[in-house]
């Protein structure tokens, strides 16, 4: 992390958050738009890999991607109670 002011920032930030007055996804939210009005920070190569070191650090909540994203390859079949005690008997009788 190249910007001294992002140090400070994010040190400030967390001990916000240690002290639950600042959440750490509102946290990261400062951080994203410091990192976008900053050209020191928008030059620093190593960032978002510090960035994302610091999330698992806070522990931000995953944002899932949206059920769109999720293609699945087979129908998912529900058995219900009596669609069991059906399949049972018919074992039974075999």
């Amino acid at each position: 992390m190249n910007c001294s002011r992002l140090k400070t920032l994010i040190r400030d930030w967390y001990q916000e958050v240690r002290s639950f007055t600042l959440s750490p996804v509102k946290m990261m939210d400062l951080v994203e738009k410091h990192v976008q009005n900053c050209e020191v920070c928008q030059q620093d190569e190593t960032l978002p890999l510090e960035l994302e070191q610091l999330r698992e650090i806070i522990r931000v909540p995953y944002k899932p991607p949206k059920e769109t994203d999720f293609k699945f390859s087979e129908d998912i079949e529900y058995i219900y109670d009596e669609d069991l005690e059906d399949l049972e008997e018919e074992e039974i009788e075999s």
